[in-house]
């Protein structure tokens, strides 16, 4: 039995991975860290301090890093292991990921190689993974069936169009055109490389980002991200569920949007408020004929949250291609897969009108993810792994 102290921040998987640490014999305790001043707070790091003297700890547990969480244990001695569920992560481009106590865990495999190869000495590659207990745990409880399902924010509100009418006209038509770019792929991001050294020397006449002086992020890295990266999401988020909307009308099919952006101009669907997490959203999936999903272009390699979710709720899932699927799934037998608005569109026609093959391929894919890919199976690898 171990002693693990959970950073607790408002992280979707933050009950599931405190349940199943505990469900393993482990010892738990929650301690809350803040989501502002995550890089430089002493006062913090003091309290931090305190806290893991007064307990007997094997190591601190968080989702995405913390350099506070770091900065502490590097003090006390104790190793901190970081489990990422959002890529990039700002807060790693910061002088504490070097601290020789951090055993980091990457979901993303492009990310993984880049701190691995900037130096980062214990540097892991896992995926995510599904409570698989839980979300079988909950059945439909309504009886009601969805056609076409995507739960996900559209990014409306976004650094960018707070900015746009305040850029010369050369870059805000260069950026137009990258955006422009960026819609005709389906996984991973150009913007970091359409940004130029020229173009980021003339941004930061307009642009001016605040961070801490151990902070080694630069502007490429966050325009491409915070600003651009978000951009790009809306627009392909509302582009691509607009014409989708209107294609399963035609066929007497509804489109369902589950997020806090229900102002959205999308005629055609069927808005829908925020669902919770745990209690309705493994309900939604197993109810809905197709669900999708639509990652953001800030993820350049690796499969969020909701691929691993849909799948063990025994949901069909249609996502657009990302390069990890194929490691660790078949593509037509557990999941499907489109790279552009064409096949989108045609596929989920295909799978709406196709009962048993949709319903064999959500199967295959369940029992892929409760066979290989549990939250507890990730859990006791990456306790595994760790060179303590």
């Amino acid at each position: 039995m171990m002693h693990i102290v959970l950073c607790n921040w408002k992280a979707y998987q933050q009950q599931d991975i405190y349940d199943t640490l505990c469900s393993l014999g482990h010892k738990v305790f929650p301690f809350t860290v803040p989501t502002d001043h995550c890089e430089d707070n002493p006062l913090f790091v003091e309290q931090f301090c305190a806290f893991l003297q007064q307990h007997p700890v094997d190591l601190v547990f968080s989702i995405n890093y913390f350099p506070i969480v770091s900065d502490a244990c590097y003090e006390q001695d104790i190793p901190y292991v970081a489990w990422t569920c959002d890529s990039p992560l700002i807060s790693l481009y910061h002088e504490s990921v070097f601290h020789p106590c951090n055993h980091l865990f990457f979901f993303d495999h492009k990310d993984y190689t880049t701190f691995r190869d900037m130096g980062v000495a214990h540097a892991y590659y896992l995926p995510l993974a599904a409570n698989v207990e839980r979300l079988r745990s909950q059945t439909p409880d309504d009886g009601q069936t969805y056609d076409v399902s995507f739960v996900g924010n559209l990014y409306l509100h976004n650094s960018y169009d707070q900015i746009a009418d305040k850029l010369p006209p050369y870059l805000s038509g260069y950026f137009d055109c990258a955006l422009e770019a960026q819609q005709q792929i389906t996984g991973g991001s150009l913007l970091p490389t359409l940004l130029t050294d020229d173009i980021c020397d003339q941004l930061e006449q307009y642009v001016h980002y605040e961070k801490s002086e151990r902070s080694f992020s630069d502007t490429r890295l966050l325009f491409a991200t915070t600003v651009l990266g978000f951009k790009a999401a809306s627009l392909q988020r509302m582009h691509l569920l607009d014409r989708l909307s209107l294609a399963v009308r035609k066929t007497g099919h509804k489109l369902h949007l589950f997020t806090e952006n229900t102002n959205a101009n999308l005629p055609l669907l069927q808005m829908h408020p925020p669902i919770d997490y745990y209690t309705k959203l493994p309900c939604l999936y197993q109810n809905s004929l197709v669900n999708l999903n639509i990652t953001i272009p800030n993820i350049q390699t690796g499969l969020p949250l909701r691929i691993w979710d849909v799948l063990g709720s025994g949901g069909f899932l249609l996502t657009n291609a990302q390069a990890e699927i194929a490691e660790w799934m078949d593509i037509g037998t557990h999941l499907e897969t489109f790279e552009n608005e064409e096949e989108l569109i045609d596929k989920t026609q295909y799978y709406l009108a196709h009962d048993t093959e949709r319903q064999k391929i959500a199967q295959n894919g369940l029992q892929l993810v409760q066979e290989n890919h549990t939250l507890r199976q990730r859990l006791i690898s990456l306790l595994t792994q760790l060179t303590l």
